[in-house]
């Protein structure tokens, strides 16, 4: 058993970033198979253009059940099969002899076994870190940009050497090195108490605090502003999703560029998702840069990428031009993820409740995924151009970041805000947890500010000082502390 911010904290940090390299390798260059399997079955951009929206639909749409399975048992378990899965739907997929079948096993398999592994190593970096957690979200998710980057010229190298068959086998020889890198999340020990444990499902000692648990794990779902974010990740990846699945066969047909500068638009955006990832995580960290914390960015920068996908159709710079709207949007995808995401869930409802909450939102993102290249390909289809797939994709990026002015309506800057946090003392480590929480507050151990919102399980927007009495509210208090 590990302690959290120890050295294996780190270790923990490269393995959960080699997974994501892997999982976005997969999911997100699914662009550059799309184009690869346009030719080989003869079919239609609308029919075809579903295995480019499947795998990542999948992969998030599995996060849920991911999240269930993590808290049943544990982080390693999980991910260990969702490697074998995601393998095993790869080797499949280079057997495949039509359309539908390369959708299932490439699309809907080893999107599953992608979302399975995806989640053990988001819980495991937020549970192996208290001090650094942001920075440490930031270097994990900036695996998804490096992934984005590399693997779209492997894959053009891959395919154009051993064929498209040969490219799923290699790919699938990849994905299996997940198993290896999700032993590597040990559980980890409390950092109060070095001889209690607090297992891969992070369970209270006591029955009676996994009682308590079990009924405090779904009150997020009373929130309002929990449901807003919902709907601004259906739009956003809405429209992301018609960029990332159409924007090299873009390049390709309507502007007649070779595949091999197709596919490096897809390498500058991972890069620039990778670069922006861990400079937003280390500003969020940072409380002098209070105007521009979790929601700023997260506002500003899917704004940057509704307005530049509208403008760059009608802008004529040639491939230059591409390149400056894939740094763009690559610094527009990178708020979808790494830390942003991240620390605007723990300041709604907390981290026990992190597990469940960033797996429901990446399922509504799976929504956006399953539809955004179906509807630019039927486009494509219907008008012979890609002009209003990007322009639909802009508004509704657009959108999302302007329904997201609601839920930061509430937020108070890290300098402003006042955290409630609730310090156990002596008794700490006791079985009865409603006499722990009353000793604390016979201590009147009320800790004020905090600089880092995502230190306190439960954060009073209002900035006010609330007495709790009840037994669940103290268990869930005292849980975040240990």
């Amino acid at each position: 058993m590990e302690k959290p911010d120890g050295a294996w904290a780190w270790v923990v940090v490269i393995a959960a970033s080699c997974i994501r390299i892997i999982v976005y390798g997969n999911s997100y260059t699914s662009g550059v198979v799309y184009y690869v399997i346009l030719d080989v079955f003869g079919k239609s951009r609308a029919e075809t253009s579903w295995i480019a929206s499947v795998i990542t639909a999948a992969t998030f749409a599995t996060c849920p059940i991911s999240g269930v399975l993590v808290n049943r048992f544990g982080m390693r378990k999980v991910a260990l099969v969702g490697g074998i899965v995601a393998s095993s739907g790869l080797m499949a997929s280079s057997f495949a002899t039509n359309l539908p079948i390369l959708t299932l096993c490439y699309g809907v398999i080893t999107g599953i076994g992608c979302g399975l592994t995806f989640i053990p190593g988001s819980v495991a970096v937020a549970r192996y870190f208290t001090k650094r957690r942001n920075i440490a979200m930031g270097v994990a998710g900036a695996g998804s940009g490096i992934g984005s980057f590399a693997f779209p010229p492997i894959i053009n190298y891959l395919t154009e050497k051993y064929s498209w068959r040969g490219m799923f086998m290699i790919l699938s020889g990849i994905s299996l090195n997940m198993c290896m890198l999700a032993l590597l999340y040990r559980p980890v020990t409390s950092p109060n108490n070095n001889s209690v444990e607090v297992s891969d499902q992070e369970q209270p000692i006591t029955e009676k605090k996994e009682t308590e648990r079990k009924k405090n794990v779904w009150t997020f779902l009373k929130l309002s502003d929990f449901y807003v974010l919902a709907l601004n990740n259906i739009l956003y990846q809405l429209g992301s999703t018609i960029v990332y699945g159409h924007l090299g066969t873009y390049a390709i047909h309507q502007l007649k560029f070779d595949k091999v500068y197709a596919s490096m638009l897809y390498s500058i955006i991972g890069l620039t998702v990778m670069l922006f990832k861990l400079g937003q995580g280390f500003v969020i960290q940072n409380p002098r840069w209070k105007f521009f914390q979790s929601y700023q960015q997260y506002i500003l920068w899917y704004t940057v990428g509704g307005v530049s996908t509208i403008v760059f159709p009608f802008i004529d710079m040639g491939y230059a031009g591409l390149v400056v709207f894939s740094l763009l949007f690559g610094a527009s995808n990178a708020a979808t993820g790494g830390s942003i995401i991240p620390a605007i869930l723990i300041d709604l409802s907390g981290v026990d409740q992190f597990t469940l909450t960033y797996a429901i939102i990446l399922f509504t993102q799976s929504i956006g995924m399953l539809l955004g290249p179906f509807v630019a390909g039927l486009l494509f289809d219907t008008l012979k151009s890609y002009d209003a797939a990007f322009v639909l994709a802009g508004v509704l990026m657009i959108i999302s970041a302007g329904i997201m002015i609601f839920p930061c309506r509430n937020y108070k800057a890290p300098e402003t805000m006042t955290d409630t946090i609730y310090v156990v003392t002596s008794d700490q480590h006791s079985d009865d947890v409603e006499a722990a929480s009353n000793d604390g507050h016979e201590e009147d151990k009320y800790i004020g500010q905090t600089n880092d919102p995502i230190k306190s399980s439960l954060i009073k927007r209002t900035g006010e000082y609330v007495s709790v009495t009840e037994a669940e509210e103290a268990s869930r208090l005292i849980e975040s502390t240990l």
